[in-house]
C-alpha cells in the first residue's frame, strides 16, 4: 500500500510538472500582446493599410521594427527585413530626388538611408552636414544611430567620379536612427531639397521578412506568413468611413508577429524560420508572388499562411481549419501535434469560395511547396471587406487561443522531426 501510494504521488508529480512545461512552452503569446500589436495595425491612424499609401509604409515600419527588437535576420540578399517590390518591369525606380545648389543631381551621385520607408521633403536646415574625404564602413557606422540627420558630404572634384555604391559597404541589419544623406558633389552644400519621387511611391510596396536561423537545419524552412494589407473600399467600390481591416488580416498579421517573438524568446528552433508579411495580396497575391520567387521547393518544407483568425463565424470557438487540407498531409501533422489541446483544427471537405487559391499560400503551393493557410472566419462574415470589420468586433482571448494553438501544432516540423508532403 505504501509503495502505490508513493507510486501515485510520483505520477502526479510527474502530470503536474509535465503540465507546467506544457503551458510555459507558449505562456510568452498573451491576450495582452495580442490586443497591443492589433489595435494598432486597426486603428484608424493606419486607415486600413491601403497599398500604395503612407499609412500601409507606417505599418511596415512598425513591422519591420518588432523583426529587428526580436533579432530576426534580413532574408539573404536583403540589407534590411523590408522588400521592395513592383509589377512595373525594365524601368529604374528612385525613392528621392536631390536638388543640390539649385541644380538636379544624378541618382549616381547620392545615397539616402534611412529609418523610415516614408520619404519626406528636407532641406539643409534638416541636416548635420559632415564633410569627409570618402565613403567608408567606419564613416557610416559612425552615425548610424545617431539622434539627429546627418549630410555626408563628399568633395569630388573629378568629372563623371560622383557614382556612390552601397553594394561593397558593411552596413547593419538594423535601419538607421535617422536619416543619413550622403552625397558626392564638387560644391559646398548652400541649399538642398530632397523630395519624394511619387512614380516611386506609385509603384513600389513592401513585403516585410525576417529570418531565425536554424541551428542544426539552417538549410530547411518552415515559413509562417500572412498578408498586412487591406482595402479602402467595399464590393461595391463605396468608400464610406475606414476599412480598418482588423480581422482581414491585422489579425493574421498580429499572429506572425507574435509567433516571431515567441519562437525568437524560445531560441531552439532546429529549422529555420521565415517571418514574412505581404502586401499586395488585395490586388492578387502580390507580395507573395513576388517573394516566392527568392525561395526554392527543395528548402522550404511548409507554409504556414494565417488568415482573418480574429472571428468565429466558419470554425468556432478554440477550432481553425487548414485550406486545401486535400493537397498535403500537413492536417496529419497538426492533429497529431494538437492531441488533447483544447484548441483543435475542423476538417472542411469542400471549398466553395476557392479559399485555398485565394491566399498567399497559394503561389507557392503551385511552385510545389506544402502551403496552406490557418483561418477562423471567411467571407461569410457579416464585416467582411465593409468598414464594420474593427477592432471592437475581434475576440482576442479566442485569438490568443489559435495563436498558441499554431505554435503547439507546428512544433515538429521547427524542430524537424516532421516534413510534411504534397499529396
Amino acid at each position: 500500500m505504501l509503495l502505490h501510494k508513493i507510486f501515485s504521488i510520483l505520477i502526479i508529480g510527474l502530470v503536474i510538472v509535465f503540465n507546467s512545461y506544457a503551458q510555459s512552452q507558449t505562456d510568452t503569446i498573451t491576450e495582452e500582446n495580442v490586443k497591443g500589436i492589433l489595435m494598432f495595425l486597426a486603428s484608424d491612424k493606419l486607415k486600413g493599410r491601403v497599398n500604395y499609401t503612407k499609412e500601409q509604409r507606417d505599418a511596415a515600419d512598425y513591422i519591420a521594427k518588432q523583426f529587428e527588437t526580436y533579432r530576426l535576420l534580413p532574408f539573404p540578399g536583403f540589407q534590411y527585413n523590408v522588400q521592395p517590390f513592383t509589377s512595373r518591369t525594365g524601368e529604374m525606380l528612385f525613392k528621392n530626388d536631390l536638388e543640390w545648389n539649385g541644380r538636379k543631381l544624378s541618382h549616381q551621385s547620392y545615397l539616402d538611408f534611412s529609418g523610415s520607408l516614408n520619404a519626406r521633403k528636407t532641406t539643409l536646415t534638416n541636416y548635420h552636414v559632415v564633410h569627409i574625404d570618402s565613403l567608408t564602413d567606419s564613416s557610416l557606422l559612425h552615425h548610424w544611430m545617431d539622434t539627429i540627420n546627418v549630410l555626408l558630404w563628399i568633395k569630388n572634384n573629378s568629372a563623371g567620379s560622383d557614382t556612390l555604391r552601397s553594394g561593397s559597404l558593411i552596413i547593419p541589419h538594423v535601419s538607421p536612427r535617422n536619416e543619413i544623406l550622403v552625397v558626392a558633389a564638387p560644391d559646398e552644400p548652400k541649399s538642398i531639397q530632397l523630395a519624394p519621387n511619387k512614380t516611386f511611391s506609385d509603384a513600389v510596396l513592401y513585403n516585410v521578412v525576417g529570418v531565425l536561423p536554424g541551428r542544426s537545419k539552417p538549410n530547411e524552412a518552415i515559413i509562417f506568413s500572412a498578408h498586412y494589407d487591406h482595402i479602402d473600399s467595399d464590393p461595391t467600390g463605396t468608400k464610406i468611413g475606414i476599412f480598418n481591416g482588423a480581422n482581414d488580416n491585422a489579425s493574421g498579421t498580429t499572429a506572425v508577429l507574435e509567433l516571431a517573438r515567441y519562437f525568437s524568446l524560445r531560441d531552439d528552433n532546429e529549422r529555420t524560420i521565415i517571418f514574412c508579411l505581404f502586401a499586395g495580396e488585395e490586388l492578387g497575391l502580390l507580395g507573395s508572388e513576388s517573394f516566392v520567387k527568392l525561395v526554392s521547393a527543395e528548402n522550404v518544407k511548409a507554409v504556414i499562411n494565417i488568415e482573418m483568425i480574429g472571428r468565429t463565424n466558419a470554425a468556432g470557438k478554440e477550432r481553425f481549419f487548414i485550406t486545401g487540407s486535400k493537397f498535403s498531409d500537413l492536417e496529419r501533422i497538426i492533429k497529431k501535434n494538437l492531441e488533447g489541446e483544447r484548441v483543435q483544427n475542423v476538417l472542411r471537405k469542400t471549398d466553395p469560395a476557392n479559399l485555398f487559391q485565394r491566399s498567399d499560400n497559394y503561389p507557392f503551393y503551385q511552385k510545389g511547396m506544402v502551403a496552406h493557410s490557418i483561418m477562423c472566419s471567411d467571407d461569410n462574415d457579416p464585416c467582411y471587406h465593409q468598414n464594420c470589420d474593427t477592432a471592437g468586433r475581434i475576440d482576442f482571448i479566442n485569438m490568443t487561443d489559435i495563436i498558441k494553438a499554431i505554435a503547439k501544432a507546428c512544433r515538429t516540423l521547427i524542430s524537424g522531426e516532421d516534413t510534411p508532403r504534397q499529396l
